[in-house]
């Protein structure tokens, strides 16, 4: 049995401040792929009144075993 690469599931850690708090927070995500694990952590942050500042998003990479940086789109209007 041959198992499907696209059904496999990616940890992403997403490093974030609250617009009015100089402390940063962390939010984890099982995800396919950074679309999938972008809406998870915009529908979190639409919960909280101070909006969320996205510092930086990395990814596990279980082979190496250490995060990675995940570059993003900057003119998306959800992250800042």
């Amino acid at each position: 049995m041959k198992i499907d690469p696209r059904n496999d599931l990616f940890e992403f850690r997403f490093h974030f401040h609250l617009e009015d708090s100089k402390y940063q927070s962390d939010k984890y995500f099982l995800a396919h792929d950074i679309d999938e694990a972008k809406e998870m952590f915009e529908y979190a942050c639409n919960k909280r009144l101070p909006s969320a500042m996205l510092d930086k998003v990395e990814k596990w990479n279980r082979w190496a075993e250490k995060w990675e940086n995940v570059d993003l789109n900057i003119t998306d209007p959800y992250l800042n």
